[in-house]
């Protein structure tokens, strides 16, 4: 084989390792995280919120066991919002009387939730019963 031969060969394997490798750290740019968005949506935090709520009072039987996991779970929200870059807060009143009362009676549990940063500011009132 002549010298040109193998030029041209040695240099089209150096020119499609480059473009491979120019290519594989163009797609690590491209990549889209599509959580994003709902991560910083507000309907999207207040929808997980609810939902801890709502698990965690429907998994407690006493009402006493619940204010203790509703005290954590407050805790908990409040230290991750620092992180994401928003403020995150839950104000409850909890009625250990209404624990059993079936809808539309008075529920145990009244919440207000409120989220701050990032350009939110949204607030929710939920009423929540045990059953």
């Amino acid at each position: 084989m002549s010298r040109k031969a193998q030029m041209f060969i040695v240099t089209m394997l150096f020119l499609v390792g480059l473009i491979f490798t120019v290519q594989q750290l163009l797609f690590q740019y491209s990549a889209l995280d599509l959580s994003s968005p709902f991560r910083q949506n507000d309907i999207y935090l207040l929808e997980n919120m609810k939902n801890a709520v709502n698990r965690t009072i429907k998994s407690t039987p006493d009402c006493p066991d619940f204010s203790q996991k509703m005290d954590e779970l407050d805790s908990f929200m409040r230290s991750m919002g620092p992180k994401e870059g928003y403020a995150l807060s839950i104000d409850y009143t909890l009625n250990c009387t209404h624990w059993n009362n079936p809808p539309p009676s008075d529920p145990p549990l009244n919440i207000t939730m409120h989220i701050a940063g990032k350009g939110l500011d949204t607030y929710s009132r939920l009423a929540m019963y045990h059953r």
